[in-house]
C-alpha cells in the first residue's frame, strides 16, 4: 500500500495539497485494515491519515488526508454554506467523512462536493456542478473553471512533487519520513 501512496498522494504527504484518493486492490478486508493501520502508524504522526471509503467487490476506495488542512478547509464559509444545503449538519470532521462514505455508498456517482474534501478551489467544484462536468476550461488533476495558469502551474507542482516523492521512496526514505517533509 505504501507505493500506492506514495504513487497517488504525494501532495498530501508533502503538505501541499489537502487530501487524495486511490482505489486499492481488495484481496481482504482484515488485510486491508491491517495495511492501513500500519501506513497510519507512519503517517498520524505528521497529522496526515488514511481511510477507507468505500469497499467494492475486488477493489477499495483509499481516502488520504491532512487532518489540519482539511478542517480548514471544510470551515470555509461558502463550502460550509454549500455542504449545509446538501444535508451536512455537522462540521466536525469525523462526521463529515461518515456523511461523505454514506454519500458514497448510496450513490453510483462521485458526490460532487467530494471536491471540497480533495481541497480543489470552491469555483471549479461549483463550476462542475453548474455545468456538469462539460465546457471546462482546462483538464488536468480535476477540471479546472477558474484560474487557468495558476491551476496548470499547481498541477505541474503535484506532478513534480510525485517524482521527487517516488525517487526518495525508491532510494530508501520511508514513508515517516517523506511525511515530515514539508515542499514549498
Amino acid at each position: 500500500m505504501i507505493e500506492f501512496i506514495i504513487n497517488y498522494c504525494a501532495p498530501t504527504l508533502a503538505h501541499i495539497k489537502v487530501a487524495n484518493l486511490f482505489s486499492y486492490p481488495l484481496t481482504s478486508l482484515e488485510t486491508l485494515k491491517e495495511e492501513l493501520r500500519a501506513v497510519n502508524e507512519q503517517m498520524n504522526p505528521s497529522g496526515i491519515y488514511a481511510t477507507l471509503l468505500k469497499i467494492g467487490k475486488k477493489r477499495a476506495l483509499i481516502y488520504v488526508y491532512q487532518q489540519q488542512a482539511l478542517e480548514i478547509e471544510l470551515r470555509k464559509l461558502k463550502v460550509k454554506q454549500f455542504l449545509r444545503s446538501i444535508g451536512y449538519q455537522s462540521f466536525k470532521l469525523k462526521d463529515c467523512l461518515s456523511l461523505l462514505k454514506k454519500r458514497l455508498m448510496i450513490s453510483e456517482e462521485f458526490p460532487h462536493e467530494i471536491g471540497f474534501f480533495l481541497g480543489y478551489p470552491y469555483d471549479d467544484v461549483i463550476g462542475f456542478i453548474e455545468h456538469e462536468g462539460k465546457d471546462y476550461a482546462y483538464k488536468g488533476y480535476w477540471k479546472v473553471y477558474a484560474n487557468v495558469e495558476e491551476m496548470k502551474n499547481l498541477f505541474q507542482k503535484y506532478a513534480d512533487c510525485k517524482q521527487y516523492y517516488l525517487k526518495q521512496y525508491k532510494e530508501g526514505i520511508s514513508l515517516q519520513c517523506l511525511c515530515d517533509k514539508i515542499i514549498d
